[in-house]
């Protein structure tokens, strides 16, 4: 009896697409009209994005996939599953790989062809163009609304607050002065541009000195550094048109716009979301104009704040190869600890230490790990590795038990003694029920075979459980020997092997590695 995924996804609530229920509804017709025998498990992702594939459902499908549960995955369109043509080619060979078929009603494909192989993969590459046109609309909205130069919402910067206001007829939001943000806002951007501080002496500065986010949380370097970079504050001049326009940035309006008698507005600035990672656009993505504000800050000063960025800027390469657990060691406090090379002119002395860069930001007060010699910890590293190697066994004290092993009472042929016997009463009831035409006797039997049925079900389920188990156990001593064999190249090369390949292979062998400031805990 083969089992079928039915894959059923929507980007938001309030999308014109089939509702989840209706596609799940419409597969699970095909599977009646296609299949005999069968049954079903419902993967459902409502309000999640094609534009990858960081859905929950999705993933535990894919699980399913690799512990042998699935043999047919079906969705009402391609684009449920992916409108990205790269995601979508890795899913279908990795389905391939698993002997796998893959159906989308829609399309009507049938993926045990060449054709119909051909026929899937233009339809996921319109899918992607789709998507692609989408988001050039939204950009071209967003570059019309830039002439306007009305707030495109979300939360006010500090220093301002947001406004209903009425323009030709239509409520809009703009920004308007907050006076007492205004002042918080002077006092940290004059600190930063007059009192030589840098952005960690400055948060610092916040914390001794109670200087706190209207939401009552102190400012980190990240929120200083957001603020001191928002165009939002710039009076929108000529000089700041020159400026904007020399980083790259697309100009919304033309430069007579620019009369210093709004602030700057921008768009762009970033990218990301709920589900994906908030980053900062290159300069060209961001899209300047005017807006209906006030300004805060003048020209001069705002370019004079970010002349000082620049600055700011240092040779972070490292000069001195040090400590060979930097950027895998973690303090107990859960940040990452750094490396520090001091050097005592006085003594001619030199000081390799691992630190926790939180209590050099925040103070003794927030964490209390003291210094601690990159020789102590690198040596707590490497026994540990050599007494691995020397007895394999005691990997299994340091390997962190992921695959996921369901707990199964029965063993596989107790289950499968089971399936024979349910086969048999059904088959015995299902003779009788032959034999039985006609006779009130009949609806009991049936009521009994499909009770039967649905404990066979059941019963099917419990062994794909077992056979995923055995998988998931063979792999677990596939990873438990490849780690055991990368312990031993560290071990055997660690006097011989380059600074950066040792950190690599340490990073790579580690899954989490803290020192509380007594015992090293590792993970592996």
């Amino acid at each position: 009896m083969p089992m079928i995924a039915i894959y059923s996804r929507k980007s938001v609530y309030s999308d014109t697409s089939d509702s989840t229920q209706t596609q799940y509804n419409l597969a699970l017709e095909y599977c009646k009209g296609h299949y005999d025998d069968y049954d079903v498990i419902w993967y459902e992702d409502e309000g999640y994005t094609g534009a990858n594939t960081d859905r929950p459902a999705y993933s535990r499908m894919v699980e399913d996939v690799k512990d042998g549960k699935i043999n047919i995955v079906i969705c009402y369109k391609i684009d449920r599953v992916s409108r990205d043509v790269k995601d979508f080619s890795n899913f279908f060979s990795f389905l391939q790989d698993h002997s796998v078929e893959f159906v989308s009603i829609k399309e009507q494909i049938d993926t045990s062809t060449p054709l119909g192989r051909a026929m899937m993969y233009i339809c996921s590459v319109f899918a992607q163009m789709e998507r692609e046109t989408i988001a050039e609309r939204v950009k071209d909205g967003m570059t019309d609304l830039s002439k306007t130069g009305k707030w495109a919402g979300g939360r006010a910067p500090l220093g301002y607050r947001r406004e209903r206001v009425e323009i030709s007829g239509k409520s809009h939001t703009v920004l308007s002065i907050d006076p007492d943000g205004v002042k918080l806002l002077n006092k940290i951007s004059d600190l930063f541009l007059n009192g030589g501080y840098s952005l960690t002496q400055m948060e610092r500065y916040c914390r001794e000195n109670h200087i706190t986010t209207a939401q009552g949380s102190y400012f980190s370097s990240t929120q200083i550094w957001t603020l001191l970079k928002n165009p939002t504050y710039c009076t929108a001049d000529q000089a700041a048109y020159d400026y904007f326009a020399g980083l790259g940035c697309q100009m919304g309006v033309d430069r007579d716009k620019f009369d210093g008698k709004h602030a700057i507005m921008s768009y762009g600035r970033t990218a990301g979301g709920k589900r994906k990672k908030h980053v900062h656009n290159p300069p060209e993505k961001w899209v300047i104009s005017v807006g209906l504000h006030d300004p805060i800050w003048t020209s001069e000063k705002y370019i004079a704040i970010q002349e000082r960025f620049g600055n700011n800027q240092i040779d972070k390469t490292r000069k001195h190869k040090i400590g060979i657990l930097k950027g895998v060691v973690k303090c107990r406090c859960g940040y990452t600890m750094r490396v520090k090379h001091k050097i005592d002119k006085v003594y001619g002395k030199t000081y390799d230490s691992y630190f926790c860069q939180q209590r050099m930001r925040r103070g003794k007060s927030f964490c209390d790990m003291p210094f601690t010699s990159v020789d102590t910890l690198d040596r707590l590293v490497i026994d540990v590795l050599k007494q691995i190697k020397l007895d394999k066994s005691m990997i299994d004290n340091f390997i962190v038990d992921d695959c996921g092993l369901k707990v199964v009472s029965r063993s596989r042929s107790d289950v499968q003694r089971d399936i024979d016997k349910v086969n048999a009463k059904i088959l015995n009831l299902t003779n009788a029920l032959g034999n039985s035409s006609g006779s009130s006797a009949a609806k009991y039997i049936v009521q009994e075979i499909e009770k039967l049925d649905r404990e066979l079900s059941g019963l099917k389920y419990e062994l794909l459980e077992i056979s995923a188990n055995d998988k998931k156990r063979s792999r677990a001593n596939y990873d438990r020997e490849l780690k055991y064999k990368m312990v031993c190249d560290i071990v055997d090369n660690i006097e011989s092997a380059d600074y950066d390949e040792i950190n690599g292979l340490l990073r790579d062998l580690f899954k989490e590695c803290v020192y509380d400031g007594q015992t090293l805990h590792i993970k592996i």
